[in-house]
């Protein structure tokens, strides 16, 4: 396949992008597409599919779709013999993939033009740092109506993020971790493995990274993320797992030194311990007892849940509400809310490359 040449520095390590899919033909092309329009062009893209094989329609539609770019995308495509879940797919595509730079896309998302580009020019701006993380928003029917958002941290620069660095920093770049679309890892610099977990697999060695130098934010948001074919929405076993408990024992592995106890504390009681929005999520698309769990989970990490009005009546609301009830007035909220205050809201593009 042919690649455009890079004018600099940033051409001298070529990029992986990796890509898990499963029954993704419904939006496959769309991310595709915006794969294919990046402005740094010197990546090989690995594409594992793990829908069953007994769903051959489906593979077959998958494997068309990428046959259909064969032709402007260098893609390395393995449809897997047997479901293998997110977690071992993606370890897979790690370890059958061998580019210094790991880029990784899903199959339901948007990049944009300048997605690679700017976290390869992260980490050409912040040598020490072996992980990139960066702002994004959510959108439902529309790209350019935004329902929700991870935001920036204010500034027209990347900024180093480190364990010294203002708490709600590192929970920000942690918490947009929490999709896998436009992160970006060094991968002779990664002290931590993508591990075998729903969750938080790919955020090991994020979090490693900022733990050993560091982990560049960028400025702008570079994905937009689906979530009308989110498998967080379509699939209640996904819940299985628990998301509080393995966000906790990452922070417990990852941050279990003495000099890092303010980190660890801070992740477990601020983080996981006030996330509502992810009881939310679990009320609304997984399984009663999977909510009953995290309720659980949640008072465990922090115990002052017990007497705070907020928990208390979140948890209350989300008890005795209809499921379809919670899902109507949290996704009215999103539309006519919070959609309503980010209405200018974009993908970044070539006029905010800070580089230029």
């Amino acid at each position: 396949m042919s690649f455009n040449n890079c004018s600099d520095q940033i051409s001298k390590n070529r990029i992986c992008v990796l890509l898990p899919t499963y029954k993704g033909s419904k939006t496959l092309v769309g991310t595709l597409n915006s794969l294919s329009l990046q402005t740094l062009k010197n990546f090989d893209v690995y594409v594992n599919d793990d829908t069953p094989p007994a769903e051959v329609e489906e593979r077959d539609r998958i494997r068309s779709i990428i046959e259909g770019f064969a032709s402007i995308l260098s893609i390395d495509f393995f449809q897997n013999t047997e479901n293998l879940s997110y977690p071992l797919n993606l370890i897979d595509l790690v370890i059958r993939s061998d580019n210094e730079l790991i880029f990784l896309l899903a199959q339901d998302d948007v990049l944009s033009p300048i997605a690679i580009e700017s976290c390869v020019k992260a980490l050409d701006d912040f040598p020490m740092a072996n992980a990139v993380s960066r702002p994004y928003y959510w959108f439902d029917q529309s790209l350019n109506s935004p329902i929700r958002q991870i935001p920036n941290f204010g500034s027209s620069k990347p900024e180093l993020v480190t364990t010294e660095s203002e708490w709600w920093k590192i929970e920000r770049t942690l918490v947009a971790a929490s999709q896998l679309t436009g992160l970006m890892y060094r991968r002779s610099g990664l002290r931590e493995p993508f591990v075998n977990s729903i969750f938080p697999a790919h955020i090991y060695p994020l979090a490693g990274a900022l733990r050993d130098g560091g982990v560049v934010y960028l400025p702008y948001p570079t994905v937009a993320v689906s979530v009308e074919h989110s498998q967080t929405r379509t699939l209640s076993s996904i819940y299985t797992e628990s998301p509080a408990k393995a966000w906790i024992t990452l922070y417990r592995k990852v941050f279990s030194e003495d000099r890092f106890k303010k980190m660890r504390v801070n992740g477990v009681k601020k983080h996981m311990g006030k996330n509502f929005v992810g009881l939310i999520q679990i009320r609304s698309f997984g399984r009663y007892r999977y909510f009953l769990r995290e309720l659980s989970v949640m008072v465990g990490a922090r115990k002052f849940n017990l007497i705070d009005p907020r928990f208390i009546l979140t948890a209350f609301g989300l008890s005795v509400l209809p499921r379809r009830a919670i899902i109507f007035l949290v996704s009215n909220f999103k539309s006519k809310v919070i959609g309503k205050t980010i209405t200018n809201l974009r993908l970044a593009t070539e006029k905010d490359a800070w580089w230029l």
